[in-house]
């Protein structure tokens, strides 16, 4: 019925599915399917934006082990996260949804314990997934004596054999709109306390235009109960969401938008020898 529902739809407008393409019409519906979701079932189709230096004053880090290459997470979100498990006592990080290893391996430098639950090589093979993902996996991650990997579908994964509450859980695996809901769902009841902290990495498609992806927002709001939905903002200078307790200035951001700070860089690139 559904497949019937988008067929119709897109034949109602040939022209532009000949203008754009089949993919992006129907990338196009599906984002305009959830945003009307999550008006009328939430009344939300933005969050609220918080500005990186009220989430994290002084904003300063180094990473390594970066590689710029696509499924790379952004460098201001991976000095985030470092900071944020640094100011979590003793913290331990979970992380949904693993490939090279560049997260794990820099918040494995200031957190006291990491945790991957990361696809298997067999999982992806039998996913189709091109052999380049299985010559990739783990290759920063593997050996350092802090990190933990499961190898599993966190969608199937059973959670609670982990024995552990977590500091500080970053959701990265699949990302439709029923993984993220179901992620979300299994982070939430693995946060430690009131201070833990959940970080969504696809949010939106840029820093600026937000094209928030509606269905990652409906697989969040769906994923963590109502009374909860205060405490879920945009974080400013990356396309991600975070989950946190607390008292935060907040904007609604537009485009353009006028800089409210700017980033120092230092750039070092060296040879890769695995």
């Amino acid at each position: 019925m559904k497949k019937l529902k988008l067929l119709a739809a897109l034949l109602s407008n040939p022209k532009e599915v000949i203008t754009l393409g089949l993919a992006a019409v129907a990338k196009k519906k599906n984002d305009t399917d959830y945003q009307k979701q999550n008006r009328n079932k939430h009344n939300i189709v933005q969050l609220p934006t918080i500005d990186m230096l009220d989430l994290i004053p002084g904003f300063h880090g180094t990473i390594h082990s970066f590689t710029y290459l696509n499924g790379a997470t952004m460098p201001t979100m991976i000095i985030m996260l470092k900071s944020l498990a640094q100011r979590l006592p003793d913290c331990s990080y979970l992380e949904m949804g693993s490939f090279r290893g560049e997260n794990l391996v820099n918040v494995a430098d200031v957190a006291k314990d990491c945790t991957s639950v990361t696809l298997s090589q067999a999982e992806m093979k039998a996913m189709g997934f091109a052999e380049g993902y299985l010559t990739n996996d783990r290759i920063f991650s593997k050996d350092k004596p802090n990190i933990t990997h499961h190898l599993h579908n966190t969608l199937t994964f059973d959670f609670s054999t982990l024995h552990k509450k977590f500091d500080l859980i970053s959701i990265d695996a699949d990302n439709t709109y029923s993984s993220i809901r179901q992620d979300t769902r299994s982070a939430f009841s693995l946060l430690k306390d009131d201070n833990s902290i959940i970080v969504w990495h696809n949010y939106a498609t840029d820093m600026e235009e937000l094209g928030i992806r509606q269905d990652i927002l409906a697989g969040i709001l769906d994923g963590i109960p109502s009374e909860f939905h205060r405490h879920l903002y945009h974080v400013s200078n990356t396309i991600c969401a975070i989950f946190i307790r607390g008292s935060y200035p907040t904007t609604m951001i537009k485009f353009p938008c006028y800089p409210t700070k700017i980033f120092n860089l230092s750039l070092e690139a060296r040879k890769f020898k695995n």
